[in-house]
Parts: structure tokens; sequence; C-alpha cells
């Protein structure tokens, strides 16, 4: 489904009329459109330097663009930049931008790239600094932009994709609440805990213009309020459902429902430096303690495929399908494992996201059968701003469930396992797997296979976490919404939606 940089020279140009096509597929005619989209809960921040949540990525995929941008196939696009080139050393790109406008009206200029990709490696400014260390240098050549790595590195053009990467003006201020980007919608407005509003954007590079006048992006925590929703008219789609609201919604017949893969792994994220967890029996115990089968109907109807992985099977050439042995639901075995470590009656804490049912739901069917082998789970459901900055950011819990969002390529999923990697919040170390994980973005594609398989291997083993499933993306419309794109990134294409005359 996705392809890796080819590690040859290359000259990889895309017409921007190829990215049109992919994110304007409908003509349009000039009557004022609106639609209503259901989201679980506020952005953390709109600033790219700062934001870590997948719910801000997916709105802000409206807003920003940067020198390149992923397809629904999951392949690699130009946005900004026309076309690209990489030289036979694979450690110089040159890319070629386009003539494009910022959301304010200023033209996008080789000086404002040059900053925000400076600014996105830079440790001191940016959560997601580690992802661009390969970068040596940065700088402008009259419409060129030079990006020069201290040695090849891979993932580039995949992660050059991402929200950490976009560009917005050089003198932009308060980009966290106000963000200015050059992408299809532009920001009105922010009302926490009611909506974020975008408008079309008519200067689009493209020269295309989305179907849709103004978006509404509307926070609804509560699910059963977003099914009363959309089957009574107030909005238009549901980008994520959980599946046991599925019955309510796939007999009606004013709605239809679309189902895909969410490139999304579902992790028991288990705290490797607790002093307790630190004891690789006790997490081990854990892992043979878990019933993925039973999650799966019991917290997602069935609506998902078990995982044994860091990967999802979404990617398949890197996905590893043979680890459900390593450790396989065994109660007996896990209770042994508790009583070699000398514990016979162990009390843990799991911390779950309010915000995410289907979190919550696994993390309280878990908690029932760790209690099976004798250890008591006592159950947090916390805010998710607490979750983030507590859980995720100062790694100050025991146990909690999460899911980690799907990427491009395996090294940006799989590096957060990096003992120094500042995402590691698992706090996972193993020197082994450090240096597969080095030795991944400097080799041939066929090699990379085989490496990120073994590190595959060594976290399901030494259990960074128990890898639960990749739930089913349930998306649901009303009846008259075409062109919904599902990607393998987390991200709400509203440019590509339209309605049937």
């Amino acid at each position: 489904m996705r392809k890796n940089v080819k590690f040859a020279a290359v000259i990889a140009a895309v017409l921007g009329v190829l990215v049109g096509l992919s994110i304007f597929n409908h003509s349009i005619s000039t009557n004022e459109r609106e639609i209503s989209i259901a989201v679980p809960t506020d952005p953390d921040s709109f600033d790219p330097t700062y934001s870590v949540a997948a719910a801000t990525a997916e709105i802000a995929f409206n807003i920003y663009e940067g020198l390149v941008k992923s397809t629904p196939d999951g392949q690699v696009v130009g946005a900004l930049a026309s076309h690209w080139e990489i030289d036979s050393s694979l450690t110089k790109y040159t890319f070629f931008l386009r003539e494009a406008y910022f959301h304010n009206g200023k033209l996008v200029t080789p000086d404002d790239v040059v900053n925000s990709i400076n600014r996105a490696r830079d440790p001191k400014i940016s959560q997601r600094a580690s992802r661009y260390q390969a970068i040596k240098d940065v700088y402008a050549d009259e419409d060129r932009i030079i990006i020069v790595l201290k040695e090849p590195y891979a993932p580039l053009l995949y992660e050059l994709t991402e929200l950490s990467a976009v560009i917005y003006p050089k003198d932009a201020d308060g980009l966290a609440n106000k963000p200015i980007g050059t992408g299809p919608y532009k920001f009105v407005e922010w009302r926490p805990n009611q909506y974020i509003k975008l408008t079309r954007y008519a200067e689009h590079w493209s020269k295309q213009s989305p179907y849709y006048k103004d978006v509404y992006f509307r926070i609804m925590p509560d699910t059963n309020t977003v099914v009363l929703s959309i089957k009574t008219g107030v909005i238009d789609l549901i980008p994520r459902l959980e599946a046991d609201y599925l019955h309510q919604v796939e007999s009606d017949a004013k709605l239809k429902v679309q189902s895909a893969p969410m490139n999304l792994v579902q992790i028991l994220a288990v705290n490797n430096a607790h002093p307790v967890l630190k004891d690789k029996r006790v997490r081990q115990a854990i892992a043979m303690a878990i019933d993925r089968d039973e999650i799966i109907y019991g917290a997602a109807w069935g609506q998902g495929d078990k995982i044994f992985s860091g990967l999802s099977p979404a990617m398949p050439e890197f996905f590893h399908n043979q680890l459900e042995e390593v450790l396989p639901y065994n109660p007996d075995q896990a209770q042994q494992l508790l009583s070699e470590a000398g514990y016979s009656d162990l009390e843990l804490t799991i911390d779950l996201p309010s915000a995410y049912p289907l979190h919550v739901q696994t993390g309280e069917i878990i908690a029932d059968q760790l209690s099976r082998v004798g250890i008591n789970v006592n159950i947090q459901i916390i805010e998710w701003g607490t979750w983030l900055e507590r859980v995720y950011n100062q790694r100050d819990y025991e146990l909690t469930v999460t899911g980690l969002t799907g990427k491009l390529d395996p090294h940006t999923i799989l590096s957060r396992y990096v003992s120094t990697e500042p995402k590691n919040f698992t706090n996972f170390n193993n020197p082994e797997f450090d240096q597969l994980i080095k030795q991944g973005v400097g080799v041939l594609a066929a090699e990379r296979t085989q490496i990120y398989k073994k590190a595959q291997e060594i976290l399901t083993e030494d259990v960074a976490g128990v890898f639960i499933m990749d739930p089913k993306q349930l998306t649901v419309t009303k009846n008259d919404i075409y062109g919904w794109q599902n990607y393998p990134v987390y991200v709400i294409d509203v440019a590509s939606l339209y309605k049937h005359k």
C-alpha cells in the first residue's frame, strides 16, 4: 500500500494537478455550503512545534501544508514543493517551491520555509525535534530549499508530511490559537469545548476550491450525543464512531457507514521504569493474562484486528505477523511468572483517557482479566488534557491504554521506544532495539524489513507494552455526502467531501 524511499539517485517530480486530483475531485458552484463534523476533544495547540495530539493533526491537515503531503494510499506528493531531487549521496534533498500564499495574503518565501523547518528540528522549541535530527543544514537558493542530511535517512520525506514540519509565516505570532497556513481551509474561530470554524481559502495554489465553504468541527466528547446529533441532522459526519454504537446508525436509511483499517496501534502501555513493572517477568505475566479476542468483541464489537506488534497490519511490508506465540494468552503461566517474581497479590493503577470510550472499555476488560491472575487493578478515568500532561509528558503512571496513530514509515512509529526518545512514555530501554532502529534508516528497503521485524520481536518479548488491536475506522456520514478519503494517517480531509446535486 505504501512504498519506501528508494535508495538511488532519483528525481521525484509531482505536478500540482496530481495533488488537486486527490483532494479536490469534484466541481462546485458558487452556492454557500457548510458542514459540521463531530470530534471528541479540543486540539491541544495549533502551534506545530508544540502539538502532540492526534486530535489536532486531523483538523490542522486542512489548514497547514508542508513541502510535501501524504495521499490516501500512503504515498508522498508535492504540496508547497512542486517537485524535489535527491542527489546520489542520498544526503542532499532539493525542493522546488511553487508560488503559494499564506492565509494572511503574504507570499510563501524560502525564508519562511527555512525558518519553519529549523524550528521543527530545534529541541529547545519543538516537541517533535527528535524526528529531524538527521538534518545537518537547511538553506535557500532562490526558489529552492536545500536540506542536507548528516547521513542517509530513509524516512525523511514521510516525516516532512507531518504537522511538525508544516510551513507558516516567519513572523507569525500566536499560532497556538490562530494558525496561519496555506491549506484549502483557513482558520476563523476557536471556541474551546464548542467548535473550531474554518472557511474555504479561495486563493489556494491548486486553483481549486473545496465544495464546502464553512466547516465546523464540533467538540462532542459524549458519543450518545454524537449519534443523536447525526440522526437528527445537527451534524453531518462522524470520522470515527465507537464500534458499540454501530447498531444505532447502520440501519438508518438517512446515513451510511464506511469501514476501513485505521492503521492505529491500541496498546496497554506499561511503565517500564516503575519499581514493580521494571521486572520483565511481571510485564510478561501481564501480557500472558490478556485475552485479545475478548477485548475485541467486548470493547470493539468485533471491529478490529488483533496485533502482537508495535505496527499495524495496515503496513504489510513491515508488519510482523508471527508473534502470537511469543507470549500467548495463558493465565496459568502468567500466575507462575508472578510467583517467580515474588508476587502473589499485586496492586496496580490503570489511567484511562475519558475522551476515548474504546480505550476506557478496553482498560476495564483488561482490569478484569488481570484480576483473574492475582493483579488487582484500580481504574482511574481522567480528562484528556490531564492524560497528555501527566501520563504522556511526565510519564507518571503505571498502566494506561491509548492508541498510537499510524505513520507512513515504520521508523517514525518504532523509534518512540528508543531509550533516548522524548516520546518514549513507556520508558522502554533495550540497547539492541536502539541499535536496530539506528540501523534501519540507512539501509536498502529489503534490509529495513528484516531489521524492523527483529525490532518488533524485542518489543513483544520484553513487553514495552501489550499490543491489543488495530480498530476498524467506522466513518458515518449523511447519505448525500460523498468523497470521504480514508488515510493511513490521522487526518480529516474536508476538501475531498461534496454532495451530489
